[in-house]
């Protein structure tokens, strides 16, 4: 089954969530060559009310990204903490770094209440350089 036929045989709802996650993945590539970090992480922590449980939301961003370009993992968490944001669920965002052949590799990952929803392969790899969290409800 191909990737058309496989999304629309998703609900509807899943279908939505899904292109508003690819939409908000395109947006925080965009973003991240026109503004600094600091002015992307207000943006992505905005607070809205909402109901969609924080797994869902990470199942959302890791599909989408599979089908867009340029989704790394720091696009890929700046996406998810915007979306639980909108959905009234806290996270915090890390950045890690590790040498690997003589040269130095950055890493983001997201975690939500301590467990990781995105960026969770290699993220031991990494030295913790920051965490930033979420603005609480």
């Amino acid at each position: 089954m191909g990737a058309v036929a496989t999304f629309l045989g998703l609900p509807a709802a899943d279908r939505r969530l899904l292109l508003r996650a690819l939409a908000t993945i395109v947006r925080v590539r965009v973003l991240l060559r026109l503004q600094p970090l600091d002015r992307l992480r207000t943006w992505a922590q905005q607070k809205k009310p909402g109901n969609l449980p924080p797994r869902q939301l990470a199942w959302a961003v890791r599909t989408a990204a599979r089908r867009a370009p340029g989704a790394t993992c720091l696009v890929q968490a700046l996406a998810l903490q915007r979306l639980l944001s909108q959905q009234g669920h806290s996270s915090e965002l890390h950045i890690g770094v590790a040498r690997h052949d003589q040269a130095f590799e950055a890493h983001a990952w997201l975690t939500h209440c301590g467990e990781i929803l995105i960026g969770a392969d290699r993220h031991e790899e990494f030295t913790p350089l920051v965490a930033w969290p979420s603005n609480p409800g």
